[in-house]
């Protein structure tokens, strides 16, 4: 018997009214000048059975660079409390722009509490609001559909990990690992429509250090694929393992920031992949009973600093010092692990998704890709944000993604390199073997 299955989709506009601040750069603040490229929430629910037998999920995507860790217990609430939906059954994405609302504390720790931070916290609640009044609307639009799939390339993504004179440093290296597959879903009503697509791709949107706010070439190019659609139909795009991965706008071999107009650009070769996947056939999918769960997997840092020592490196003048002032005045966040929250939904035998609530580096998503023979999108910034999650061999190598970053941001120190292993058990045991 075919498995009734709907879905309903919306946007919602959460582009800021004011200045905020951005994200920093080399540690100068920045303040918003304007809006480049607005912001939106998009919202997709689907719906198997019904009455009785009915399961509901929410895939809901923000172009935010994050959402915080106590905004999402708070959408979780909210959304089981209107609507019964469990937590296991919400995914809850950031896009990961680099140029959206960004804490003006400045202190990585606003990822778990975005209440350190009054004008960021307030900011956030709106999203909240924002996402329920998607949710609300997607419900509302529920309509029977099925489900096709495609995929295709796109080129512009760089491994951004190279060794020169014995260091790893953020410069362009093809011979890296990189995953430029663009994997799209259509959502088709029974009209021959399409009610709503999901958008996968791997690549930092860090296409820009603009002073204004911009949903870089994620959003932008959902964009210009909605307008190429039917009226109503929503476009959402699945950040991948991009943690190590970048635009490749490169001048004289370095990486360099770009415009608008790399943005439109970047935006452009995505949107015209997308479009040429719809126009080649399309595999179908058959929905399943919704299948949804999670894991928690505790993730140990290598060290934890006593106060002796963080007193003792507070008066250097460099990257330490920062550190060592960060963790004084805040130390609640002197503990010995941070936790990883794996979220596994299938909606069909051939299609499922692995949410990740790290900064997942590449190799976690070809993995996951390799293993499960490509029925299993591997998906980033999803129900949290643990940081940077590298893998063994890149803790060992050091770098942005293994070291700096740990002690830039005021995390007690890099992860231990058994993460690697406990990851990779812990989505074994989470998801079927194919």
């Amino acid at each position: 018997m075919e498995t009734y299955f709907e879905v309903g989709a919306a946007k919602v506009n959460i582009t800021p009214q004011s200045p905020m601040h951005l994200i920093p750069t080399s540690q100068f603040p920045r303040k918003s000048i304007g809006t480049s490229r607005p912001l939106q929430t998009r919202v997709i629910v689907t719906q198997t059975g019904r009455e009785a037998d009915r399961q509901q999920a929410v895939f809901v995507s923000a172009d935010l660079i994050f959402l915080p860790r106590n905004s999402i217990a708070s959408l979780r609430k909210q959304i089981f409390t209107k609507w019964g939906i469990a937590e296991s059954s919400i995914l809850l994405h950031a896009t990961h722009t680099h140029s959206s609302p960004y804490p003006a504390y400045g202190y990585y720790a606003s990822v778990y509490d975005s209440t350190l931070d009054e004008e960021f916290d307030n900011y956030i609640k709106g999203v909240e609001a924002a996402v329920m009044e998607g949710i609300g609307n997607a419900l509302n639009g529920l309509e029977p559909v099925t489900i096709e799939r495609g995929s295709g390339q796109c080129l512009f993504s760089s491994y951004r990990r190279k060794e020169e004179e014995g260091k790893w440093v953020m410069a362009p290296n093809d011979k890296g690992p990189n995953d430029q597959e663009v994997s799209v879903i259509r959502f088709k009503k029974r009209n021959g429509t399409t009610k709503a697509l999901m958008v996968h791709y791997t690549c930092h949107p860090t296409t820009t250090y603009e002073d204004f706010y911009s949903s870089d070439y994620p959003g932008t190019a959902m964009d210009l694929i909605e307008e190429r659609l039917e009226a109503d139909a929503v476009s959402m795009f699945l950040q991948g393992c991009c943690g190590d991965i970048r635009p490749g706008i490169i001048r004289e071999g370095h990486y360099v920031h770009g415009s608008e107009s790399d943005v439109l650009r970047l935006a452009g070769l995505l949107a015209e992949e997308v479009t040429a996947v719809l126009e080649r056939p399309l595999s179908s999918v058959k929905p399943s009973h919704l299948i949804s769960r999670s894991q928690q997997v505790e993730l140990p840092f290598r060290t934890v600093p006593s106060m002796d020592e963080l007193e003792a490196n507070q008066d250097d003048p460099g990257l330490m010092g920062r550190w060592s002032r960060k963790l004084l005045a805040n130390p609640q966040f002197l503990t010995s692990h941070d936790t990883l929250e794996l979220t596994y939904i299938q909606l069909a035998n051939e299609l499922s998704f692995l949410a990740m609530s790290g900064e997942m580096v590449v190799a976690y998503g070809l993995n996951i890709k390799q293993e499960y023979k490509g029925t299993t999108i591997p998906i980033g910034y999803t129900n949290g944000n643990a940081g940077y999650i590298p893998t063994a061999e890149q803790l060992e190598q050091g770098g942005y993604e293994a070291y700096d970053f740990f002690y830039k941001q005021g995390l007690p120190s890099p992860y231990d390199s058994r993460i690697e292993d406990l990851i990779r058990e812990a989505i074994s045991e989470l998801v079927p073997s194919s």
